[in-house]
């Protein structure tokens, strides 16, 4: 754990895989974080995590970087362009995925950092185990 500060050079980071996702954590525990994390996601077309869900002590800041990336929000989609800011407090029901063709990249602010940890989790379980692994994190999935 940093206790000074850290710079992290472009292109580095510590990668997660979830699903088809490449996930670079840019700001976790490793760098001295407990109230904030932050990492660079990169979403392949058919790419996301398309599954509703809902953290109740998390909050989410997305921020796309490139292409264009679908939001839930509540019962809606949106679609975000290179640019756009999608806020979600705790408590939103939400979700995203890539319909286009392209590769999509969002940067991903969470806080406190323990969401980094269900993340990455989740990257490491089978899908039928996600319900008590988000339990545990006080978030959970939401059956449409």
């Amino acid at each position: 754990m940093s206790t000074g500060g850290v710079a992290v050079p472009p292109g580095s980071g510590r990668e997660v895989s979830v699903g088809r996702n490449t996930l670079t954590v840019k700001s976790g525990p490793e760098e001295g974080h407990t109230l904030v994390g932050m990492f660079e996601s990169a979403i392949p077309p058919g790419g996301g995590f398309p599954f509703a869900h809902v953290h109740d002590e998390y909050e989410e800041v997305f921020y796309v970087l490139e292409g264009e990336v679908e939001y839930r929000l509540g019962e809606s989609w949106a679609v975000a362009l290179a640019g756009s800011t999608i806020c979600v407090p705790s408590g939103v029901v939400h979700a995203f995925r890539n319909s286009s063709t392209r590769l999509a990249r969002h940067l991903v602010v969470h806080a406190p950092v323990a969401a980094l940890a269900l993340i990455e989790e989740v990257g490491r379980t089978p899908q039928e185990q996600w319900a008590p692994l988000f339990e545990r994190y006080k978030s959970r999935l939401i059956k449409d």
